[in-house]
């Protein structure tokens, strides 16, 4: 009678899901999985090692099971929050993420919705129905128990009241100290189509799907002379990579391309989309073959001397900079001049590191001038807001819109500040920075503006501390290019506008800022602004140990120009509108 009930129970289009025994997720810590929430804020499942689980719920739009339950998911919830970690997944290929969200909404969702939508974690845990719960070690990501939430919930039925708590009773057991008994439970919910399912990925072949993937989004970093520590050269060091590679695509590591991908559109974007993420992770779980044809990364020609945009008009190399083996190295600075005898419109920068590994970000400005701001009514700062150029090591090249440039006048001194960073080993870099001129002048001066707020307190072992900077504009302008700038305990940041009708659009959002990887947003379609918009920097900072960044949790920390202080600042650079 049971077996044709469930028979029944599957051409209805439910699945019914029976785990014998807790299964680990892949390899313990190595398994540290990253997700988007529906709101667009980010998850690593590291940041959560200091609860004493992460608790999931599997979550479908339209699922009535997953409606029906989340009274008693939400009731769990208050019960609990403050010992352990609670989300919602959902690995539905159907559901986008604003439709997640107007479902969170509707249903007054009381934590955050993390988005599957590569299914690798849900390859990974073999999830096949929705309404199911989830308990994962905080460290070890082992399955300490799955199965339904309670057994108030049957299909096309319900009681008025539970008889059976199972999630209440498994967390209350974690919290005594004690092992969770294996469960046979039924999850009873609605099925979750899996790509594994309806796709043949077997047939995936590095030379004619990987290696493509990787020269797009990789090998500008991973090449002979650039700032990453191995060269993505062959299939060989592919296969023998595959371990990392996979490792740092489960946990959006890499590539480092920070900015939400359905915020704005940026034309230097190398930002890896999910549908080619899963193709090299399942290339290496399924047996990684060759394919024909030649290497494609082999064939990639391996000179990095010579300029991306072909030999400046001007190359000034500066002075020799020792870098010690090991410690926090504060900014270097260096003044230079220009080799030439007239005035110049600049229409661009490129900086090439002597040594591109110790190379971490530059800031070039014209601050002996440290001209007022045309748009803003307040005091100019030098470094920010007279900027040319900024940019990370590594072949990094700076060619400002058609049309603009930067004036300087003949005999400008213009300074370098130069984050270096070490590599276990001393160092020497003897960097060159070339710049490119126009013929005849630009229509438009290309001006730098950068809100930011040095009156900030960030406390000791703090989360989530939320500090704004804002500037009113007093003209027209356009936005071109857009550069969010933290330090070590920064979060999250983003960028906005507040326009004068009481809108706010976001610009940017970098929802896992990284220290490591200072990137300038150079915008596909230039935002126009009307003068009274505020520009609105918005950075979230946490200060605690759950941040793998931070060098010292127990500091109070304030505005300062040292890494081991804070910032928060947003460079961007505009055009006035006539």
């Amino acid at each position: 009678m049971v077996r044709r009930l469930f028979i029944l129970l599957f051409l209805f289009g439910c699945l019914v899901s029976c785990k014998e025994a807790p299964q680990p997720i892949a390899d313990g810590r190595k398994a540290d999985y990253a997700f988007y929430d529906a709101h667009g804020e980010f998850h690593r499942f590291s940041r959560y090692n200091d609860s004493k689980a992460i608790v999931l719920y599997v979550q479908g739009n339209g699922c009535p099971i997953v409606r029906n339950g989340l009274t008693d998911f939400h009731e769990v919830v208050a019960e609990f929050k403050d010992d352990f970690a609670f989300f919602m997944l959902n690995a539905n290929l159907q559901d986008s993420r604003e439709s997640v969200r107007k479902e969170a909404e509707d249903f007054n969702f009381q934590v955050p919705v993390l988005l599957d939508s590569n299914q690798l974690f849900a390859d990974a845990l073999d999830i096949n129905t929705t309404a199911e719960a989830i308990i994962l070690h905080p460290t070890t990501r082992e399955v300490l128990y799955r199965g339904p939430v309670n057994n108030r919930l049957d299909f096309e039925g319900q009681k008025s009241a539970p008889t059976e708590s199972y999630l209440r009773d498994a967390l209350t057991t974690l919290l005594q100290g004690q092992t969770i008994a294996k469960t046979f439970e039924v999850t009873k919910g609605c099925k979750v189509t899996r790509l594994s399912k309806t796709q043949k990925e077997d047939s995936l072949t590095y030379t004619q799907d990987i290696a493509p993937i990787l020269q797009n989004h990789c090998v500008r970093c991973h090449k002979d002379g650039g700032i990453a520590p191995w060269q993505m050269k062959d299939y060989p060091t592919i296969v023998g990579w595959s371990e990392m590679i996979k490792e740092v695509l489960w946990s959006k590591r890499m590539p480092p391309w920070k900015a939400d991908p359905t915020i704005g559109e940026f034309t230097n974007s190398f930002s890896l989309p999910d549908s080619q993420a899963r193709k090299v992770v399942r290339w290496i779980e399924t047996g990684m073959k060759q394919g024909p044809g030649e290497d494609p990364l082999a064939t990639i020609p391996t000179d990095t001397l010579v300029w991306p945009m072909g030999t400046p008009d001007d190359i000034v190399t500066l002075k020799k900079e020792s870098i010690p083996a090991t410690g926090v190295i504060p900014y270097r600075y260096q003044k230079f001049t220009l080799n030439v005898d007239r005035d110049v419109w600049i229409s661009g920068i490129a900086m090439k590191p002597g040594n591109p590994k110790v190379v971490h970000h530059f800031v070039i400005a014209e601050t002996d001038g440290n001209k007022e701001s045309l748009i803003v009514n307040r005091p100019p700062t030098p470094w920010i807001d007279n900027y040319i150029a900024v940019g990370t090591g590594g072949d990094e090249t700076t060619i400002f819109p058609d049309s603009t440039g930067v004036f300087l006048k003949k005999g400008s001194s213009l300074s370098i500040q130069i984050h270096y960073t070490t590599t276990g080993k001393p160092e020497v870099d003897e960097t060159q920075i070339g710049f490119y001129f126009h013929e005849t002048p630009p229509a438009n001066p290309l001006y730098a503006i950068a809100p930011y707020n040095h009156t900030f307190t960030i406390p000791p072992y703090s989360k989530d501390t939320k500090v704004v900077a804002r500037d009113t504009i007093t003209k027209d302008i356009t936005l071109h290019y857009l550069g969010p700038h933290m330090h070590y305990r920064g979060k999250s940041i983003k960028i906005m506008a507040a326009f004068p009708s009481g809108e706010i659009q976001t610009l940017v959002s970098v929802p896992d800022y990284n220290f490591n990887w200072q990137l300038i947003y150079k915008l596909k379609e230039p935002i126009s602004l009307p003068k009274n918009t505020v520009l609105v920097v918005e950075g979230v900072y946490d200060n605690s140990y759950q941040n793998p960044l931070n060098p010292d949790p127990s500091q109070e920390l304030h505005y300062g120009i040292q890494s081991i202080d804070e910032m928060l600042i947003g460079f961007m650079n505009y055009t006035i509108d006539k």
